[in-house]
This record gives structure tokens, C-alpha cells and sequence, in this order.
């Protein structure tokens, strides 16, 4: 696909060989989006001409259109101009831009406003705002605006479209009273307040809030606006915006078949006192979208695309959110860069999948066999197994959490009547994150489930896994309890089943997780893109937020990329909070890397461009500030309390790294070897060996190699229907 089309003519030679020709250029590329992944019909686009406004000329597939042109740049050089070009039929398109007997073109592929684009074969069933199942007060579920009033919920077709509206709010000076809604648009009420942009400007503190439906989402866009002026236009900005995007991400993982009724957020004071944009959409919260990144990742470029051709071109657009919303700018950053410029992540998780393999072994392996009474194992034995802060954290925190991998881990949000069930309906909606994402990971039979319909393919698998290795190395737990823990600890089914056996992933499935980025590593994307990961410590009250994987990230770049330069960890109690002050680091951030023009690598531009108030750094909570590399001892796993910010924070493994598995914790099934009893610090009977070998026959891992079919990821896949890159 042809992104930009050129044409320079060289002016004829003067007679005069001492007078330099005169170079004239035409070019157009697109704006708002990568113009084979166009959206809605629209299409921002900037011209490049040695004429003026006057004499160019813009066409669609050969017919004359009429576009307004705005000056970005007039010069005797060269003049720029940005153009939108609206109304595009769906499919090839060709823009012309003609001055005189010169012309330029861009080739456009337009895509419906509903989607999809490159996320696959949309989800089915999938349920429309109004026919969401009922709250447990038995409440129906709405979408709040954010002015004390509701969306109509009544779709306009089959794709979930909803009329799209704008709402104003205002900033009481009352703070405590928070948005207000704005009665009369011509008028200022008393208590309105004001606010200084990042610019320094005082301007009313007046949110214009857009809502309306992308992608089958429904998205929220709040911006600066006083609606006594024209609204905002991507040729005629909002004058109160300071150009830049802040993309909200909301947190969770469940499986899909819905609209959802909540975004990332996007009413954030913080934010848009300081001018920000701040744009999100339904299908952006990890809970409601699916847990799929690829769909998240498609709806952000297409609300971010709408955003450009309706609001103006951002600076750079930053992503933000927590937890589930911070799996997501990884991934998206990973496999899709360029939507996302910078990312927030905060309560950090690398990945979905990486993460469950801990979390579901502990909820459904682990937990019932500590927890069996004839074991006798005190709480701390326990929690000596996963590596983790207390029992707490696997017993309650992740074990009373639904299976995120298994079948039955519905929203309950999803009509029950619509919800698989093995017996009862065979056929439902399956909501393991797999079969949320059954585009990607493909499908097949199993015949333990007995049924013909196919399930999506799992990569989990924990052959060769020794369980509480590094506790028995540490003389933390002894050799009966390390056999007996191995010998019982099985694996599930397809269903999550729990059985004897271990489980054994599909090969398929192993490739297709590391090769699309659904485990993200640090190279491709995510060595591209500066990160400024916000840790608030929990791990001291037994909750599953872990900081543990800020450091997992952290090792993943390190590997990939020899170091972790574009990756600042700020750890923090969680009684403080930095989100303005982290946001002004990561602004200045990237407006440093914007302003390097020098030859240098994109990751070299963005560890020269750190300001030198950003830094890996811990805040007491007296408020002092310690600034001090982040280091997790993988020796000392049991008691990471070396260095200042450690000693306040100390960070706890998991079950994979007890296993002796690396810190990345990215290896989903390992490579076998020969069980060797120098690798252990206690001497075996030859029962015991006996025990050890019937439970490895096949040999132990070696986490020494990486993980079967593991690799640095491919980026801009599609899953249909764009041809390009098709997997």
C-alpha cells in the first residue's frame, strides 16, 4: 500500500548556468490514520506544494472535490496545508491533489465506522447497552454521560450505534462538587471556576464532552471548549486544547459479547485543567473488551483517528490507565506502535496470558492443595510455594477470582441464558480469554468436552514445572513436601477442569502467542515508545497487584534490548499520589524526543530525551525521595530487601519464579532436560528419586533456554479484513 505519493519537476534550466533551478513539489500523506486503515469515510491529509492554497486542486477518484485548506506553513519554499476529505464509499479510494499539470495521489482504503478493520471477525453474540443483563439490584444498566444524565440506550442498527451527542460540563470552585452540568451554553454560572493550561493560559474551566459509538464501542471525548465560540474542527481547533491526547485504558480481563457501559475515564480533572484531551471507549476497558488487546488496539486507532479529523492533530497521544489498563498500552504499544506515542501504565502487568499462567496455577492448582487439611501447612509454608508477600494472595485475592482462562468466567454483565455450560449449553458464549480471542488463537476439538463445537487453543502448559524448587534450595520447605506438592498438583482441561495430569499446550496456539505479541516482549514495539510506570505498593496487604511485574517488564526489555532505558518505575505507598507530576515528566518526555532531529535510533532518542527530573526512584512515605536503580535479586527471592527503595518496598516472586523460572516470566512452556541432582541443595534416597522421576519422565525445564516457539513478536498484524499483513 502506497502511504505517500510524490511528484517533484525540476523548473526548466535558466540560460544563466549560475542561477539554481528551482525544485517545484506536490506531495499528499494522510494525518489522522495509516491511509489503508481509514475509518467513518473521513480522511485528514497534509499537502505538500510549492503552489499556494489558490491554485490546488483536490480530487476523488478523478472528480473535483470541494475541501477547505489550512495553513500549517506559507513560504517562498514551500507551503502546507491540511485538508479533510469527507464522505469516501467504503473500499479503494484515490486522492488526487493537482497544481497546474502536476499532480500527487494517495491510495485510501475506507472502512465502515462499525468496524472491524484488522481485529477479525467480529464477536457473536454480542450484546447491545440495551439488552445488557440487569445490575444485581436488578437495576438496568446505563451509560453515565458525566452531567447527572444518561445515554439513550436504543441502537440505530445491528451494529450497536448509538446517536452521538455533545454534553458541556463545568469545574465548580468548589472542588468537592466536581463536574457540574452547564445549563444555558451562553451563560457562566457563579460558582464556575477557572484554570491554567500548560501554557500558562487562564482559561474557563468549561469540558465539552463527545459520546457516540465506534467500532460497536461507545466511546467519550472531553476537551477545553467554550461553547460561546464555533465547535472545534480539525482545520480550527478548540483554542482552549494544548494539543495534546491523553487515551484512557480501564482495568480487568473477562471475555467479551458486550458493549459495556463504562470507559477508561475520560472527566479527569488532572487532565483537562491542564488542557489535555482526553478520549476512551467501552471496548478500551480490558473487563468489557474482550481482554483482547488486538480489539482494543483497533478501537483506540479508530476513536484516535476520529478524534484528529474532528478535534485537530495531537502533539503525541499518551496512554494511561491501571492494572488491566496498563496490560493493554503494553500490548497495543508492543504489537501496534504508532497509536500510542507514550504510555502511563500503573499496577503493571506485561501481559494477560503470562500473568494467568501464575495467577490460574495458584487458583486452581496450588489453593486446593495447600489448603487441604491433612497437609497441615501454616500459612507461611503456603506462601513460601507461590513466593508471594502472605497466603492471602493466592487464597483470596487471586483464588476467590473467577477463572480468566476458563469457560465460565462470564461478565455478569452476559444474559445468563447466553452462557456456555458443558451440559446445559454446550453452545453458549465461551469466556475464557481464548475464545475471546478465537480470531487469534484459532480453534479446534477436544474430546475430553463432549461436544462437536471447536474451542479456541490454549498455550498454557506446565510440563517439567517443578513446583517450590527454590524453596526446597533454601531449605524453606523439605523434600517430602516438594515430591508430594509435584506428584499432586496436576494440571486442567480445556475447561479448566482440574485433573492429575499436567497440562500440555496446543503447538499452534505457543507460536501464535509469542509471534503475535499476546506475550509481550521487549523488542519490536515495545523498545520504540518511552514508558513511566507508576508502582503503588500493595504487596504488603496481600493483594494480587503485585510489584513483582514492574520488574518482570523491566527484564523483558533488558534481554531484548541490553537495557531498559526507555522504562522508569516510580515506587510509591498507597497513600500518595503522583499522577500530575508524572504526567508533566512524561509531556516534557515527549516533547523532547519530538525535538531531537538527530540520526540516532528511536530507543537511543528516547534515553537522551528523559528530563532530568525523571528518574527510577521510590517516595518514602514521609515523602522523601530516594532515587535509586530498581534491582530484583532472583538469588534472593525470599528476602528482596536489598537498597533503600527495596527496603520500603520489598518485592515478592510468584509461582513460576519459586519454580526457578526467569524473572521475564514469560515462558509459558519450557524446554525439557534430563533431571540432574546437582541442581539441587539436597540429597535424594533413590525412592525419592524414584518419586521425582515418575513425576518428569520426560525431563524438567531448563530454564537456561527460552520458552518453545518463544520470539520477539510481529507488528500491524490483521485478522481480517485488511490484507495487509494478514496472519
Amino acid at each position: 500500500m502506497t502511504v505517500a505519493a510524490s511528484l517533484a519537476i525540476l523548473a526548466a534550466c535558466s540560460p544563466d548556468n549560475n542561477v539554481p533551478a528551482v525544485t517545484q513539489v506536490l506531495s499528499i500523506r494522510p494525518v489522522s490514520n495509516q491511509s489503508h486503515l481509514i475509518s467513518g469515510g473521513d480522511i485528514l491529509v497534509e499537502i505538500n506544494s510549492s503552489s499556494m492554497a489558490s491554485q490546488l486542486q483536490l480530487q476523488v477518484d478523478g472528480k473535483a472535490i470541494t475541501a477547505s485548506l489550512a495553513a500549517l506553513e506559507e513560504s517562498a519554499q514551500i507551503n502546507r496545508y491540511q485538508a479533510l476529505v469527507e464522505g469516501l464509499p467504503q473500499g479503494n479510494t484515490t486522492i488526487s491533489v493537482l497544481s497546474g499539470e502536476r499532480s500527487a495521489e494517495l491510495e485510501v482504503v475506507n472502512y465502515p465506522r462499525s468496524g472491524p478493520i484488522f481485529s477479525g471477525e467480529q464477536q457473536s453474540p454480542y450484546f447491545c447497552l440495551a439488552d445488557l443483563a440487569v445490575d444485581r439490584d436488578g437495576q438496568k444498566r446505563r451509560f453515565a454521560i458525566g452531567n447527572g444524565k444518561y445515554i439513550d440506550d436504543r441502537a440505530i442498527d445491528s451494529d450497536c450505534s448509538l446517536v452521538t451527542r455533545v454534553d458541556y460540563v463545568y469545574q465548580s470552585t468548589d472542588t468537592d462538587a466536581g463536574f457540574k452540568p452547564l445549563a444555558e451554553l451562553l451563560l457562566r454560572p457563579q460558582d464556575m471556576a477557572f484554570t491554567n493550561t500548560i501554557e500558562e493560559v487562564e482559561v474557563p474551566f468549561i469540558v465539552r464532552i463527545e459520546t457516540g459509538t465506534i467500532n460497536r464501542a461507545i466511546y467519550q471525548i472531553a476537551i477545553l471548549h467554550d461553547p460561546s465560540s464555533a465547535a472545534p474542527s480539525a482545520l480550527a481547533p478548540s483554542p482552549q486544547w494544548n494539543g495534546r491526547l491523553v487515551y484512557t485504558f480501564g482495568g480487568g480481563c473477562e471475555a467479551g459479547y458486550f458493549q459495556g457501559n463504562s470507559t477508561g475515564g475520560v472527566l479527569r480533572r488532572d487532565m483537562l485543567s491542564k488542557g489535555y484531551a482526553v478520549a476512551s471507549s467501552t471496548l478500551n476497558v480490558n473487563a468489557q473488551g474482550g481482554c483482547n488487546d488486538v480489539l482494543s488496539a483497533e478501537t483506540a486507532m479508530m476513536v484516535k483517528e476520529y478524534f484528529i479529523e474532528s478535534y485537530g492533530e495531537p502533539r503525541y497521544t499518551i496512554g494511561n490507565g491501571g492494572s488491566g489498563g496498563a496490560m493493554q498500552q503494553l500490548l497495543i504499544a508492543g504489537a501496534y506502535p504508532g497509536i500510542l506515542d507514550g504510555l502511563m501504565p500503573s499496577l503493571t502487568f506485561a501481559d494477560a496470558v503470562s500473568y494467568f499462567t501464575d495467577a490460574q496455577e495458584c487458583a486452581s492448582l496450588l489453593r486446593s492443595y495447600a489448603n487441604d487439611p491433612a497437609k497441615e501447612l501454616s500459612d507461611e509454608t503456603k506462601a513460601i510455594l507461590g513466593g508471594w508477600s502472605m497466603w492471602s494472595v493466592c487464597d483470596e485475592s487471586l483464588g476467590d477470582r473467577p477463572k480468566r482462562v476458563g469457560p465460565d468466567d462470564c461478565s455478569s454483565q452476559i444474559p445468563e441464558a447466553a452462557r456456555y455450560h458443558p451440559l446445559t449449553n454446550p453452545e453458549g458464549a465461551r469466556c475464557s480469554i481464548y475464545d475471546g480471542m478465537r480470531n487469534i488463537f484459532g480453534k479446534k476439538n477436544y474430546p475430553e468436552v463432549e461436544t462437536q463445537r471447536q474451542f479456541a487453543k490454549s498455550p498454557h502448559d506446565n510440563v517439567g514445572v517443578q513446583y517450590g524448587l527454590l524453596a526446597l534450595n533454601a531449605g524453606k520447605i523439605d523434600k517430602d513436601l516438594f515430591l508430594d506438592l509435584n506428584e499432586k498438583i496436576g494440571g486442567w482441561d480445556i475447561d479448566v477442569i482440574s485433573r492429575p495430569q499436567r497440562t500440555i499446550a496446543d503447538d499452534d496456539a505457543l507460536r501464535i502467542v509469542y509471534e503475535t505479541g499476546r506475550v509481550t516482549s521487549g523488542g519490536a514495539g515495545l523498545s520504540q515508545v518511552p514508558i513511566l510506570d507508576d508502582r503503588v505498593y500493595l504487596d504488603d496487604i496481600g493483594n494480587f497487584h503485585a510489584s513483582i511485574y514492574s520488574f518482570v517488564t523491566r527484564a523483558r526489555l533488558e534481554r531484548d534490548n541490553g537495557h531498559a532505558g526507555n522504562f522508569i518505575t516510580r515506587r510509591h505507598s498507597r497513600e500518595q499520589n503522583i499522577d500530575e507530576d508524572n504526567l508533566a515528566l512524561m509531556d516534557q518526555w515527549l516533547a523532547n524526543i519530538q525535538a531531537d532531529t538527530s540520526t540516532l535510533s528511536r530507543l537511543d532518542k528516547i534515553v537522551r530525551a528523559k528530563p532530568v527530573d525523571l528518574q527510577n526512584d521510590c517516595i518514602a512515605p514521609n515523602g522523601e525521595r530516594i532515587v535509586e536503580e530498581p534491582n530484583f535479586d532472583t538469588e534472593s527471592i525470599f528476602d528482596n530487601t536489598a537498597g533503600a527503595c527495596n527496603s520500603l518496598y520489598p518485592p515478592h516472586a510468584g509461582m513460576r519464579l519459586v519454580a526457578g523460572g526467569p524473572l521475564s516470566n514469560d515462558i509459558l512452556k519450557c524446554q525439557l532436560k534430563p533431571i540432574d541432582y546437582a541442581d539441587y541443595t539436597v540429597a535424594f534416597t533413590d525412592e525419592e528419586k524414584r518419586r521425582l522421576e515418575a513425576v518428569f519422565p520426560l525431563g524438567v525445564c531448563d530454564w537456561s533456554k527460552p520458552g518453545v516457539h518463544q520470539q520477539v513478536n510481529r507488528t500491524w498484524l490483521s485478522y481480517g479484513p485488511a490484507p495487509e499483513n494478514r496472519y
